[in-house]
């Protein structure tokens, strides 16, 4: 089963946690099982690129605040 991208972070991670609970129960069939390790791996890759875009943006943010507070320093005023 294809991933798909679109959806929110929150529904992506309810859907591995189904998955994870479902391996570890183990009561499905094979074939089922590789299905959802496959869909699996494919969440966990989309939620990662997610986490490692989210926290590039919050160095950015970081980032441009520093400099902006760096600036208010030096000339001395304040927002």
């Amino acid at each position: 089963m294809a991933v798909k991208k679109n959806k929110p972070f929150e529904e992506q991670l309810k859907r591995l946690e189904e998955i994870v609970y479902t391996l570890d129960a183990g009561d499905a069939p094979i074939d089922e099982l590789l299905k959802q390790f496959e869909e699996g791996m494919e969440l966990v890759k989309e939620l990662r690129n997610y986490l490692n875009n989210a926290e590039l943006k919050v160095i950015e943010i970081t980032k441009k605040l520093e400099k902006e507070i760096s600036i208010d320093d030096e000339t001395g005023e304040k927002e």
